[in-house]
């Protein structure tokens, strides 16, 4: 028995069809190379209501994450092909640790930036603190975002907001 330098946490197959059903599969772009997939819903207006964005699902956890482990399965399928031996196979995989990286990276840029933008549509929206809105996360039973928000429009009310801005 071969000890695999990775052990993704989901399979091939169960990777490969979850990021089919959520996402298309992107045309190589050299800007962006290490990316292969690109959502199915396009993200709303930064105008649009907080909840149609949630709906649409703009606040979805992206793809990077399930490319990153087709990325170790690859990886693993190499080191098989190698077998075992360690030069060759850090040699055929230098792109793929670069990918795997870039990804990370792309990862964490964009969580952070969507936990961001939600902590503060939930300041905006509702008639609650940051600090409120950090209490209630962490005391939550909700089992989405569009659930929590629906809580928190219960408890704290929503502020009055026009539909269309008037024009000055």
């Amino acid at each position: 028995m071969l000890n695999l330098p990775f052990s993704p946490n989901h399979s091939k197959e169960f990777l490969e069809n979850y990021l089919s059903k959520r996402y298309f599969k992107k045309p190589y772009d050299r800007f962006m190379w290490w990316r292969s997939y690109t959502p199915k819903n396009k993200p709303l207006h930064k105008n649009k209501p907080f909840i149609e964005k949630i709906k649409n699902g703009d606040y979805e956890v992206g793809p990077y994450l399930m490319e990153m482990q087709l990325a170790e399965h690859k990886m693993n399928e190499k080191y098989i092909e190698c077998d075992g031996d360690y030069t060759i196979w850090n040699k055929d995989t230098s792109i793929d640790k670069a990918r795997i990286k870039r990804l990370h990276d792309d990862h964490e840029k964009e969580e952070a930036k969507k936990l961001e933008d939600i902590r503060k549509q939930f300041t905006i929206v509702f008639k609650m603190t940051a600090e409120d809105y950090d209490k209630e996360v962490m005391n939550t039973g909700a089992k989405d975002l569009e659930d929590f928000y629906y809580k928190m429009e219960k408890k704290y009310g929503t502020y009055w907001q026009p539909t269309k801005m008037p024009k000055v």
